[in-house]
């Protein structure tokens, strides 16, 4: 069945209630949007209350864009480089939680983007949650590579599934490929690919993968995803479908 993000949330384990947030540092990364733009957020925070290092990415570049923490408390105020403002509050659609949040309590932040005098909405829901700083390198159980040429495999499949072009895509497939949906099935070469692209690449599963941010992607028994889990990857490349 297709991980949703709600799912990975779930593996997170945030208490109903809970007297002082643990102790420690830990790593939240988010996936979202600043105004029209899909984007993921990283923030190194100290015993779930202070923000000690920052930095977020647009999807479409993967690049890092440090932040410098401008204040905290209930509203976190983070700096760019050239001038962009994040001002965000920590959010959580449970009226149960209690208030004021804490990053071990809540499920997300939104807010504002300013500069030069344009301001964009923000709204990011967290992910991942690892315990420690960020790891030297992200997909050390995945594959023996860097993390860029990882991530440019990933994200080479995701452009060729994007422009309709099989043979880039095909070249990127961990063979085989294993489909899940209604009954599971395996696709084992290009030319099972190509026959079967429109049953697989709908409409629907298009829009899933557009969203997709292939930059510090969740990891789990030796394979990272995108898209909520629409696809996961080997070493070797994508391994598993599980588009609606």
């Amino acid at each position: 069945m297709r991980w949703a993000l709600g799912v990975l949330l779930s593996l997170i384990a945030f208490p109903a209630l809970a007297d002082a947030p643990p102790k420690g540092v830990s790593t939240h990364v988010a996936e979202g949007s600043v105004g029209p733009y899909r984007a993921g957020l990283n923030l190194v925070v100290r015993d779930n209350l202070t923000i000690e290092d920052a930095h977020y990415y647009y999807a479409r570049t993967g690049q890092d864009i440090p932040l410098q923490v401008a204040a905290q408390g209930e509203t976190f105020k983070l700096d760019e480089p050239g001038g962009g403002h994040f001002e965000l509050h920590l959010t959580n659609a449970d009226t149960a939680e209690p208030r004021p949040l804490n990053f071990y309590t809540s499920t997300g932040l939104a807010g504002t983007w300013t500069r030069k005098g344009k301001t964009l909405p923000v709204n990011f829901g967290f992910t991942t949650v690892l315990n420690g700083p960020n790891p030297d390198r992200w997909y050390a159980d995945v594959t023996g590579e860097s993390d860029a040429q990882f991530e440019a495999r990933v994200r080479s499949f995701l452009g060729g599934v994007l422009s309709g072009n099989v043979a880039q895509a095909a070249a990127r497939v961990s063979w085989p490929l294993v489909v899940n949906g209604r009954r599971r099935t395996t696709i084992r070469n290009r030319a099972a690919l190509a026959a079967r692209w429109k049953v697989l690449f709908t409409p629907a599963a298009i829009a899933a993968l557009r969203g997709a941010i292939p930059h510090e992607m969740f990891v789990r028994d030796g394979m990272a995803m995108i898209a909520g889990g629409a696809v996961w990857f080997d070493a070797r490349g994508a391994k598993t479908l599980n588009l609606p």
